[in-house]
């Protein structure tokens, strides 16, 4: 019963975040301030009433128009909210349940890349731009999360030895997208998908990065499929931001890759 109360308080706080996702993704985009003022409606610029402001459930409750000027109200913000609630509660199942301060410390560091991940996609979806000092940001927290769960002796060269994997499949991650923008020069990708690429290999490690890569590249190259041929939609250099499709091959490894190596040795080795 106390484990399914947890799951449920997790799944509440990643709703409260993905909101502030939300407004914080909308300030970026407008340019506004991200500490003054309160939440309003894109479209009347009214300022939200606390009412309006509770996650999924205001969306439902005014029925996905604006409590002000009626205009509808975009399915990103329940979507992104519903996101950010899994990935928490994905996140807890993966590390498994809170015994002490260091364990509370490394779900609030995942939490937090998570959320930056989600942020950077949405953005990229958006503007087709990513946001750099994020990616940034969620590395640095990606060092500090492999640190707190590192439960090795506290020498240099062990350390050293314990990063390195991570730091190797970043390079490794990042330089098919460093290659193809070097040649291209920006035509075929963007320097932002380049860190996004070090984030994934670095957050992941080896081979489980190979997953994210390889699902990235399925699932994007289909949807460039079906814009091109069944939307009709030939821009498909400028509408094609690559960058959500990296963040969800880092969700999806994240969760299913070493039950897939696990699958792959068990069928092709043996």
């Amino acid at each position: 019963m106390i484990y399914w109360l947890l799951i449920a308080l997790i799944f509440i706080f990643g709703l409260t975040i993905g909101s502030f996702i939300n407004a914080l993704e909308y300030r970026i985009d407008s340019e506004l301030s991200i500490l003054k003022g309160r939440s309003i409606c894109p479209k009347c610029k009214k300022q939200l009433k606390w009412y309006e402001n509770i996650p999924v459930l205001s969306f439902l409750f005014l029925e996905g128009k604006c409590g002000h000027c009626k205009e509808p109200i975009s399915w990103q913000y329940p979507i992104v909210e519903l996101l950010t609630g899994f990935s928490f509660v994905a996140g807890f199942w993966k590390l498994g349940v809170l015994t002490d301060t260091i364990s509370i410390f490394s779900h609030l560091i995942l939490y937090f890349i998570f959320s930056i991940l989600i942020l950077v996609a949405l953005h990229d979806q958006k503007t087709s731009y990513v946001l750099s000092a994020y990616v940034y940001a969620a590395i640095i927290s990606v060092v500090i999360y492999l640190l707190v769960t590192y439960t090795g002796v506290w020498e240099i060269k062990n350390i050293w030895l314990y990063l390195l994997p991570n730091l190797a499949s970043a390079l490794i991650a990042a330089s098919p997208f460093a290659i193809l923008y070097i040649f291209s020069k920006g035509a075929w990708m963007g320097a932002g998908d380049i860190e996004v690429a070090v984030l994934l290999g670095f957050l992941l490690g080896w081979p489980n990065f190979l997953i994210a890569l390889y699902f990235a590249f399925i699932v994007g190259s289909l949807w460039g499929i079906i814009k091109v041929y069944m939307l009709k939609n030939a821009k498909l250099k400028s509408e094609l931001p690559f960058a959500p499709f990296l963040i969800a091959g880092t969700f999806f490894a994240f969760l299913f890759a070493e039950q897939l190596v696990s699958l792959y040795v068990k069928i092709f080795l043996g």
